[in-house]
């Protein structure tokens, strides 16, 4: 049928209506040269009378012919006709307007339509992505079924386009807003965000996706973000807060977590609460809070170690004293505390300690009293002397010190046989002179018969 119609032109239909025609008058003349026939007549019935017949031609035979067969023809041209235009109006349809429009409206109407669509793509700053910004057959135009159509599609603005920033600290929420609007900066990103000191709208901080990118290159690809204010925020009083005592840490964290409250937590001692319970809350139980609010508790850190009193007790009642927590207990010479009585401890009374925290060691110091000088003569060696001296007096606080001489004598050598004093309590600060033996004198001989005199040698004649 798609060949007949391509071959049917104005032409051929002119030629075949012309001899459509001459056919016509062919016949039209042939039947007017024809003479016309005498009918004889029917035989004479009987006892009827004889009658005389005539025939006549009728004139608009025709004329009746001609019009029948030019409606004929006509007929047939319009039949014709109208095969030829449905045909046409079949194969062929016509395009709409495309511009600016979504490329899914044109994919719809191709999908109805049986239109096979060719789409090529361009950046476009003007039109919008995905719509369309040129089509190649003219909206009202028609295009056949078999052909394509066509379609340039906006991918938006040029990614790779270099774009200069402004300073977003120097400006407003809405400036900002509106210049990403003009310049179609769809990845420049901006958040608000609550803050408590930064009024609203005003400028937080920018920052790019890629941290080394350097801003005086930015690239309209480039992801950045730049964060203002949304101000205080502000948060109704309609959490209802429970009472908590006793209960665990784990309880009160998830509520807290559960309603976004900021959970404040301080660690005690208690003597009647286990570890890790609550020891009290600083808002009471019924009372309302908002989120963000905080909620403080305190937890408890079990039983402490507490630091006793040593000035209550003796040094022999504190080395009797049971307790965790470890002392070390000394004595000192003082010359205004009596023997045995409290002087200092180095950690204060009534300090409490947790044992995970290993407490430290307590120092407790007890007088000597006054210091007292032993008699060494006879029983010392100078040797002794050092380690007697330090161990007896310096160690425990007593400044006692010493000059040595030697004399001549018959005790064994480097014993001690003077002291400038002894036998009695000396100050803080004293010094003694100590005479050690050279023992280079011959011990006299012993007594005779035991007689309490010693023996005389006999007397040198004169």
């Amino acid at each position: 049928m798609s060949d007949f119609l391509s071959n049917f032109t104005n032409d051929n239909f002119d030629n075949q209506e012309k001899k459509k025609a001459k056919e016509l008058e062919k016949e039209v003349q042939e039947e007017q040269e024809v003479e016309p026939v005498e009918v004889p007549a029917p035989p004479p019935l009987i006892e009827s009378e004889p009658t005389d017949e005539h025939v006549e031609f009728d004139p608009t035979y025709k004329k009746r012919r001609q019009k029948k067969m030019m409606l004929f023809s006509l007929g047939g041209l319009v039949l014709l006709l109208g095969i030829f235009i449905a045909y046409y109006q079949f194969t062929r349809v016509k395009v709409p307007d495309f511009l600016k429009q979504e490329i899914a409206q044109a994919r719809e109407w191709s999908a109805e339509e049986g239109i096979p669509l060719k789409i090529e793509n361009t950046y476009d700053f003007d039109i919008a992505t995905n719509n369309i910004t040129k089509q190649n057959v003219k909206a009202g135009d028609k295009i056949k079924k078999s052909d394509t159509l066509t379609l340039t599609v906006s991918l938006g603005p040029d990614p790779e386009e270099q774009l200069t920033l402004p300073k977003f600290e120097a400006m407003t929420l809405e400036a900002a807003q509106d210049w990403t609007k003009e310049h179609k900066a769809e990845n420049v990103s901006i958040v608000q965000q609550y803050h408590d000191t930064i009024g609203k709208g005003q400028f937080i901080k920018q920052e790019a996706a890629d941290k080394e990118l350097n801003l005086q290159e930015y690239k309209r690809k480039d992801r950045f973000t730049v964060y203002y204010s949304r101000g205080k925020e502000n948060f109704e009083k309609n959490i209802e807060v429970p009472d908590f005592a006793n209960k665990t840490l784990t309880e009160v964290t998830d509520w807290a977590k559960k309603n976004e409250l900021k959970l404040v937590t301080e660690k005690v001692f208690s003597q009647s609460i286990a570890l890790d319970n609550v020891v009290s809350q600083t808002t009471a139980a019924g009372a309302k809070v908002a989120k963000q609010d905080e909620f403080k508790i305190q937890i408890s850190k079990g039983k402490p170690l507490i630091v006793p009193n040593y000035q209550n007790y003796t040094l022999e009642q504190a080395r009797e004293l049971s307790n965790k927590v470890t002392a070390v207990l000394k004595s000192v010479y003082s010359e205004t505390v009596p023997y045995g009585h409290f002087i200092s401890q180095n950690i204060a009374a009534g300090t409490e300690f947790d044992e995970k925290d290993n407490p430290p060691t307590i120092e407790v110091t007890y007088s000597e009293g006054q210091p007292y000088l032993k008699d060494l003569r006879n029983s010392v060696l100078e040797g002794d002397l050092p380690k007697l001296f330090f161990e007896t007096y310096s160690a425990k606080g007593a400044n006692i010190t010493y000059d040595i001489y030697y004399m001549d004598s018959d005790k064994p050598k480097g014993t001690v046989i003077e002291m400038s004093r002894y036998g009695e309590y000396v100050p803080m600060n004293t010094h003694l002179t100590i005479g050690i033996s050279l023992g280079n004198i011959q011990p006299a001989e012993e007594f005779v018969n035991g007689s309490p005199e010693p023996y005389m040698p006999e007397a040198i004649e004169e």
